[in-house]
């Protein structure tokens, strides 16, 4: 994919999951090298984080790290309880048993690791996209406040039915509303945000079509701010193995698409 990012500002190409594993640090580095990418979100919990911080010292410095931050299948840094997934962690939400305040500290201490590594982030998102839920949005914005953060991912996908999808879609949709109901907190703390996103459909699985969207989109609405997201990696059986719960994961494939 030819890298226009840098002819429009406002199109953002983000992979997520550097620090997940040294091959998918590989890949993005590889990504962020060549100017194929705008940035990486971060995993300061990740296996591969110390990998990922010494990598990050070779890219271009107009690139953009932020934080991906964690609270799920990684082992939290400030004693929050580990949840093997994201089911896992909804149903204790929703129990009330995830408590707000573990929360916070527990994105404190992620930020505050990548900046004892040098690390200055630019934005944040989340794994599962777990920080647009109700009170961890809330707990999102003031991390965000605290350490002069002033970008925070929403999931506002254009929805195309298809009837493979209907559940991931179903998933697309409560997050566009919790993504509607975060937009008024994050401008009021004078934060901003993308206006439209692509990745979650097919995250794991991007196709050209998606990205050619994303371009699309790009180029239409160059006034906006449009984000493609996306894991790349290179090829690794541990990695499969490790993570083989996530499905058919494409990190090569995706990879591929950018370069």
């Amino acid at each position: 994919m030819e890298s226009t990012y840098y002819k429009n500002p406002n199109f953002l190409i983000i992979a997520d999951d550097l620090g997940l594993h040294q091959a998918v640090n590989e890949g993005i580095i590889f990504l962020l090298k060549n100017k194929y990418i705008t940035g990486a979100s971060l995993m300061a919990n990740g296996q591969a984080f110390d990998d990922a911080v010494g990598k990050i010292k070779d890219i271009p410095p107009e690139s953009l790290i932020g934080i991906h931050l964690v609270l799920v299948e990684e082992k939290p840094i400030a004693g929050l309880k580990i949840y093997k997934n994201y089911y896992s962690f909804l149903i204790s939400y929703i129990l009330g048993r995830v408590k707000i305040d573990d929360v916070e500290k527990e994105f404190r201490a992620q930020i505050r690791k990548c900046l004892d590594a040098g690390v200055l982030p630019k934005f944040l998102n989340s794994h599962q996209h777990l920080h647009l839920l109700p009170g961890i949005m809330d707990v999102t914005i003031k991390v965000a406040n605290e350490f002069g953060i002033k970008y925070i991912r929403l999931v506002n996908e254009p929805i195309i039915f298809s009837f493979g999808k209907i559940f991931r879609i179903a998933q697309l949709l409560f997050l566009r509303f919790l993504s509607g109901l975060a937009l008024r907190k994050i401008k009021k703390n004078g934060i901003s945000s993308n206006d439209i996103f692509v990745g979650f459909i097919n995250a794991g699985n991007l196709k050209p079509e998606d990205a050619a969207l994303a371009g699309k989109l790009g180029k239409e609405n160059k006034d906006r701010i449009v984000e493609l997201g996306c894991h790349p990696g290179f090829e690794s059986e541990d990695l499969e193995a490790k993570y083989k719960n996530w499905g058919v994961y494409n990190w090569r494939r995706e990879l591929e698409i950018f370069s």
